[in-house]
């Protein structure tokens, strides 16, 4: 018998903004143009507190034309059993990235990334694996993603957040399996540059709602921007796959679900008003506020669909959404 346990990482922001931490210029433009169909930098390294080489990288997505908005996608991504154990949902997700268009570069903010006082952002060339839970098969372990790293457009999304928050390049993290889980399956073999951001957890849902409205611009520079989290997630109250959801799951699914499809944002990010059925939903948030940022890119004209309407457990929903 496993037993699945993910310890989201909080990092010292002590650590992360020394005080040679200085604003750095973004070197060239931004993102490059995707399809709506159907030099090197200088980044600030946290270990050794100074300023290190990187060799260009993905310079083709730079300077290049703005096109149609890419959609914004939130994934429900559930527990890691589905990178063994695949199924319903993730047919649904393989289905879903067959249909979208290809994007120049994915940026994912996961529910397992959390910082306070600031943000992160993955800005190294390959990022590692990283193996954010315990207690699986050893195949679990022997799973790999390889997506190359986009420094350039980690350049990007800090220039863009800054006005906002702290924001820093991060070689460390890596892509945990909030990123990688999801995207095995929706772009297999990992041949998408991608970014992750983290999420600063000292923060209220308002913030991140807003935060996400600097990174708007990137869906029309070729930029896929994803969230990864589940619409209800409490492992406190597990049940057995194949049960029903509890009662104050349905309702907080069916209720967010409906501020969503109605454009009523504001009441998706003020959640805890709904009291008792939100702190059941989420005893801790984290897995909600990647759904805000997906929200917050949104743009006049934008439409939302549905996918993967169901719950993997009782307490844990996979309800999927596409802005386009």
């Amino acid at each position: 018998m496993y037993i699945f346990t993910c310890y989201p990482s909080t990092i010292a922001m002590d650590d992360m903004f020394p005080n040679t931490f200085t604003r750095r210029r973004v070197l060239g433009g931004l993102l490059a143009a995707g399809a709506l169909g159907a030099g090197g930098a200088v980044v600030w390294n946290r270990r050794s507190a100074g300023s290190v080489p990187l060799q260009p990288a993905l310079d083709v997505l730079r300077d290049l034309p703005r096109t149609d908005r890419m959609p914004a996608v939130f994934v429900g991504h559930g527990t890691p059993w589905s990178a063994i154990r695949p199924g319903p949902f993730t047919e649904t997700w393989a289905e879903v990235g067959r249909r979208l268009p290809t994007p120049d570069a994915i940026l994912m903010v996961s529910a397992h990334w959390l910082t306070r006082g600031g943000c992160l952002v993955t800005a190294n060339e390959t990022p590692r694996m990283n193996y954010d839970m315990y207690g699986f098969p050893e195949e679990m372990y022997a799973i790999r993603y390889p997506a190359p790293g986009a420094p350039g457009l980690a350049e990007d999304v800090a220039e863009a957040i800054r006005p906002g928050t702290p924001v820093a390049p991060d070689d460390e993290w890596g892509f945990d399996h909030g990123t990688w889980l999801p995207l095995m399956y929706m772009f297999p073999g990992g041949p998408v540059p991608l970014v992750q951001l983290s999420i600063d957890y000292s923060r209220p849902p308002a913030f991140h709602y807003e935060l996400a409205s600097y990174l708007r611009d990137l869906r029309s520079r070729g930029v896929l921007i994803m969230g990864s989290g589940n619409l209800v997630h409490n492992l406190l109250q597990r049940g057995s796959a194949g049960l029903p959801p509890f009662a104050w799951a349905e309702e907080f699914d069916t209720t967010i679900t409906r501020f969503i499809r109605e454009g009523d944002h504001q009441a998706a990010v003020r959640f805890l008003d709904l009291g008792a059925v939100a702190s059941a939903a989420h005893p801790t948030y984290d897995h909600f506020l990647p759904l805000l940022y997906v929200l917050g890119v949104h743009a006049d004209g934008d439409s939302v669909t549905t996918f993967n309407e169901g719950f993997q457990e009782p307490s844990v929903s996979m309800k999927s959404f596409v802005i386009v």
